[in-house]
């Protein structure tokens, strides 16, 4: 079972690997022009997708979890596919397979060696069959995550993979918990560099902004139409998105999680951008029209996010912005 199993996996494995991928790199960050995109591709340009994808907007990404009861991807189809998708539908559909395939063979186990076998016999049974197919798992999920900047499908990911534990519990299979442990282990560092390059992408924005009335290109290139716009920036409108992405992924999230300190400086970042990028507009109830133009904006695009850390950022954005109107 254990060259079964192993085998199984990995063709699978090859199978998804010919999915296209939206592939997102460092031009994907926040402050950065991905129209300067110059050759080569996140995933290789077998699976690589072509740019048509929207890297700050949830929309229906978050459908990967509420359809709970869909099936993994079938490999012949997975090979066919012709459509692109985001990384956490190849994710989804190998993890969902392992797991159900690991709760199957670890039921099987107990049942045909239970009585005469304890917890830790079964285990290292267990252990000796699906080790090598857990290492499969953890390298699909490295080859999907180690790279890219997608936020949300590294976020959504961890979503899933705390779906995947719940069904272990239920299911009362223990001996997989190092396998969920070890991918997450994964998935949160690489979702806190990602932030980081956000963040220090709207850093350099900031430093290069003038920080005083002027009509050059400064201020062009920063997201306003001309130095007295009061219209919301570019990057206020992606800001808002990914924010509220990472936010309604969050909604049922724990306080011991790294999601609010890593937003908080997300926000700290973009308050600074736009309170340097105000300064460059000389006519004072022009640069309030213009700091209560883009809270707004912030506002309405997070209006139904939930949850304690998505209640807290709204109600920061709502005094920012009453406080310029």
């Amino acid at each position: 079972m254990r060259w079964y199993y192993l085998n199984h996996f990995t063709r699978y494995r090859a199978a998804l690997e010919k999915i296209k991928i939206h592939a997102m790199d460092k031009y994907d960050v926040l402050g950065e022009d991905p129209s300067a995109r110059r050759g080569g591709t996140l995933l290789g340009q077998s699976r690589s997708a072509p740019a048509t994808y929207d890297a700050f907007s949830l929309g229906r990404r978050r459908d990967a979890l509420k359809n709970s009861s869909a099936n993994a991807l079938p490999a012949n189809v997975a090979e066919d596919e012709k459509a692109a998708h985001y990384l956490e539908v190849p994710f989804r559909s190998f993890n969902l397979a392992l797991i159900d395939n690991a709760c199957f063979e670890y039921t099987f186990i107990s049942s045909y060696f239970a009585p005469s076998q304890n917890f830790h016999a079964i285990s290292r049974t267990f252990n000796s069959i699906f080790e090598p197919t857990l290492a499969v798992g953890q390298a699909v999920t490295k080859s999907l995550v180690d790279s890219t900047t997608d936020t949300l499908g590294i976020l959504l990911c961890v979503r899933l993979n705390q779906h995947f534990a719940f069904e272990l519990q239920r299911r009362k299979v223990p001996t997989v918990e190092g396998y969920i442990n070890a991918t997450n282990m994964l998935l949160w560092p690489r979702f806190q560099q990602v932030l980081d390059m956000h963040c220090t992408s709207l850093q350099k924005v900031t430093t290069s902004l003038p920080g005083r009335p002027s009509t050059g290109a400064a201020l062009l290139s920063s997201g306003t139409s001309n130095a007295a716009s009061t219209a919301p920036t570019a990057l206020t409108q992606k800001f808002a998105n990914l924010l509220q992405g990472i936010l309604v992924l969050s909604s049922e999230a724990g306080d011991d999680e790294p999601v609010s300190v890593s937003v908080a400086r997300l926000r700290s970042e973009y308050e600074a951008y736009l309170t340097k990028l105000s300064k460059g507009i000389g006519d004072a109830r022009k640069k309030d029209r213009f700091l209560c133009n883009n809270y707004s904006l912030v506002c309405t695009i997070l209006a139904d996010v939930e949850g304690k850390l998505g209640e807290e950022m709204r109600e920061r954005f709502e005094k920012l912005r009453d406080s310029f109107d």
